[in-house]
C-alpha cells in the first residue's frame, strides 16, 4: 500500500509540474494587438535613457550631489565614484537610488520620486558616456581658456574674498587635476555655516523653508520660528556669491578662470 502511495504521490507531483511549467510559458508571454509583449524587464535589461530626463537630472545632482560625488560622478575624497557604483549599476528608474538616499546619511533625503528617476537617467547617461570615451591616457581638456582674461576676471569679482598669494597660492598643487579644479572653482565646499539673523537673534542656521526657521545660537540652543510676512530674516552665506555667479558665467568665463587658477602653483 505504502509503494501504490509513493507511486500515486509521484505521478500527481509529475502532473503539477508539468502543468505549472505550461502555465509559465504562458503567463510568460501575452499577445497585445496581434504583437507579442514579454512580461516584466528584469535587473539585466539596459534602462534607455532619456535625454530631457537626463538633463532635468543633471541639474538635481548639480544642486545636491556634486559637491561630493564630483562633475562627472566619478567620485572625489569625500564620497565614492558613482559610475562604477553597483548599487547605480543596478538601479532601474529609482528602485535602488531612492531608497538609498533615504537610507544614507548626510545625502537628500526628501527627493520626489521623479527627481530621482530624471537623476536616474542622467547617471546612466554618464555611464554610457564613459563607457563610450575610454581613454586613460588623455582625460578631457578643460584648460581650454585665456590665461590672461582669467586673472582679469579673477581680479574683478574674486579679490574681496580670496588672493592668488593668500588662500588660492599653490591650489593646482593642492587640486592637481583639471577637471577637479573646474569642479571645487563652480561648486566650493562648505567649510562655514550660513549665519542667521531672526527677531535679533544670531547663530548658524539650522533650517529653513517656507514655513519654519530655525538656528542654533552661540550658546548652543536651539530656537525655531514660524515664518510670517511680519518676520524679519537675514541670512549671511559664504558661498552665496559663488551661488550667484552660477547664473553669470559663460563658457568662456569659465574656462578662463580655471586656466587662471591652473596657473597658481
Amino acid at each position: 500500500m505504502r509503494r501504490v502511495a509513493s507511486v500515486r504521490f509521484l505521478t500527481v507531483a509529475v502532473q503539477c509540474w508539468a502543468r505549472a511549467r505550461a502555465a509559465v510559458g504562458v503567463c510568460a508571454r501575452v499577445v497585445v494587438g496581434g504583437g507579442l509583449v514579454w512580461g516584466q524587464a528584469g535587473p539585466t535589461v539596459r534602462q534607455d535613457v532619456d535625454p530631457a530626463a537626463a538633463l532635468r537630472g543633471r541639474a538635481v545632482y548639480t544642486q545636491f550631489c556634486v559637491n561630493c560625488h564630483g562633475a562627472l560622478a566619478k567620485g572625489t575624497e569625500e564620497a565614492p565614484d558613482l559610475i562604477r557604483s553597483p548599487l547605480v549599476l543596478r538601479d532601474r528608474l529609482g528602485n535602488e537610488l531612492g531608497p538609498a538616499l533615504k537610507r544614507l546619511p548626510n545625502h537628500k533625503r526628501d527627493l520626489t520620486n521623479a527627481q530621482v528617476g530624471d537623476m536616474t537617467h542622467f547617471l546612466k547617461e554618464q555611464i554610457e558616456n564613459t563607457a563610450k570615451n575610454r581613454n586613460p591616457v588623455r582625460p578631457p581638456n578643460v584648460l581650454t581658456g585665456n590665461l590672461d582674461a582669467g586673472r582679469a576676471y579673477f581680479n574683478s569679482k574674486c579679490t574681496a574674498c580670496h588672493s592668488a598669494t593668500g588662500d588660492l597660492a599653490g591650489v593646482s598643487r593642492r587640486i592637481p587635476d583639471a577637471v577637479d579644479l573646474q569642479q571645487r572653482f563652480l561648486f566650493p565646499r562648505r567649510t562655514k555655516p550660513v549665519q542667521a539673523t531672526v527677531a535679533g537673534v544670531t547663530g548658524d542656521l539650522v533650517r529653513i523653508d517656507d514655513f519654519t526657521v530655525s538656528l542654533k545660537t552661540g550658546a548652543g540652543e536651539t530656537r525655531t520660528w514660524t515664518r510670517t510676512d511680519a518676520l524679519q530674516v537675514a541670512l549671511n552665506d559664504p558661498l552665496k556669491a559663488h551661488q550667484d555667479l552660477l547664473d553669470v558665467y559663460t563658457d568662456a568665463d569659465m574656462h578662463n578662470v580655471v586656466r587662471y587658477l591652473e596657473s597658481l602653483k
